[in-house]
């Protein structure tokens, strides 16, 4: 399921038979396979090295790992590929935190995107990973790497990575009350000081998540290096990290290169104002206590996964409800006001995007299941739900 919703989000929008692109870090299980897309496959070795490397890995078939068209190690990602502005999109699932020298990772993976080209990241939030420890990296821990110009863990990569790795499942992350005050290192100081030696033998490559980010300290980041000039994208869509799940998704977007960095910095800001004010309010009451549901599709169907929730305790008086959603065009949504019978009235809806709101039609507001009435009164919409309901709901349509 993850996997699955992963995928559903890095590839929304994406025309994939009509396009090409590369996938950094396939290992066994591509996000894009070749028969779905003229994709081709980057990684840090050759598939050789790959499969010597997880020869000791009793999770891995090695067998099935990909065949890598592209080593992206001490060449630039323009060298390996053969040229600049190529291809049409790049998709990394749990590969950035891996990436010793992010802002030179970014301007590499620029270099090969046609202008308007889209960059898929799926990324871990510490907060639900064995990084629970970590501090977050900062603009200073970006600036300095890319300084050093990177290409492997820095020694200090390597000795916070083991040192502070923690045991932490995901049931345990998101249950209730959980604050991980009692999280301890599973390793010891001599343990990460031995990592590191051994990354000083032959210069060896000691695999490392040398970023740390969580949901609210990945764009603030994305910001400061925006505002330093050294970044070519805005963002295009965003989806949280939802409950049980560990990371978040993010599609960047080429700018253009003509663009002054001061441009391109505005087109960053204007389009994280976007991603932050996204979403839909409806002016709702009804006659019992509820907490309502909106579920969005975005091409994978609706699911217990793509759901936000507001809380009504109110007694048919009325209460915007709010509900956050993702950044990203061609959603469908569906209203579900409560898990049994109840008599609701509709005011209004609106939808925020990109700082601009729209008011819907109350027409816009469909019955879809166990709903006895539904009818637009004047200048609101009142229905009442099946006798027996479980799971009445709505169809609302957002206009193009």
């Amino acid at each position: 399921m993850p996997h699955a919703i992963n995928r559903t989000r890095l590839t929304h929008g994406l025309d994939l038979p009509n396009l090409c692109g590369i996938e950094i870090g396939p290992l066994v299980n591509p996000i894009v396979t070749r028969d779905e897309s003229d994709v081709r496959y980057v990684d840090r070795a050759s598939t050789e090295e790959l499969r010597e490397w997880y020869s000791r890995d009793e999770k891995i078939n090695v067998d099935e790992i990909m065949h890598i068209d592209y080593v992206w190690g001490d060449q630039t990602l323009a060298e390996a590929t053969g040229g600049t502005e190529q291809f049409d999109y790049c998709i990394a699932s749990h590969v950035i935190e891996h990436v010793p020298d992010l802002i030179s990772w970014l301007g590499e993976i620029a270099s090969i995107l046609k202008p308007g080209g889209l960059a898929c990241f799926a990324v871990p939030d510490k907060r639900y990973t064995f990084d629970y420890l970590r501090n977050v990296t900062t603009t200073s821990d970006v600036v300095d790497s890319y300084l050093r110009k990177l290409r492997k863990p820095s020694y200090r990569h390597i000795f916070d990575h083991f040192a502070n790795y923690t045991e932490l499942d995901i049931l345990t992350a998101w249950s209730a009350g959980f604050d991980g005050a009692e999280l301890q290192p599973m390793n010891s100081p001599a343990h990460a000081l031995k990592a590191c030696q051994d990354a000083m033998q032959d210069d060896r490559y000691i695999d490392s998540h040398c970023s740390v980010f969580t949901e609210k300290s990945f764009f603030p980041l994305l910001e400061s290096v925006s505002a330093l000039g050294m970044l070519d994208f805005r963002i295009h869509k965003f989806f949280p990290v939802k409950p049980g799940m560990f990371e978040f998704v993010v599609q960047l977007e080429k700018l253009d290169t003509t663009m002054t960095d001061e441009a391109k910095h505005k087109a960053l800001q204007q389009s994280l104002t976007a991603m932050r004010e996204t979403g839909l309010e409806i002016e709702f009451s009804s006659n019992r206590p509820c907490a309502p549901k909106l579920y969005y599709d975005i091409g994978g169907g609706f699911n217990e996964v793509e759901m936000v929730e507001a809380i009504y305790t109110l007694h048919r008086q009325t209460k915007t409800l709010k509900f956050k959603l993702p950044l990203a065009k061609d959603i469908k949504l569906r209203f579900d006001p409560a898990d049994t019978e109840i008599k609701l009235r509709i005011d209004a809806v609106r939808h925020r995007a990109g700082g601009a709101v729209r008011e819907l039609e109350l027409s816009s507001i469909q019955p879809l299941s166990q709903i006895a009435m539904c009818k637009i009164r004047g200048d609101h919409l009142v229905a009442r739900a099946a006798k027996g309901a479980t799971d009445p709901a709505f169809l609302i349509d957002l206009p193009a």
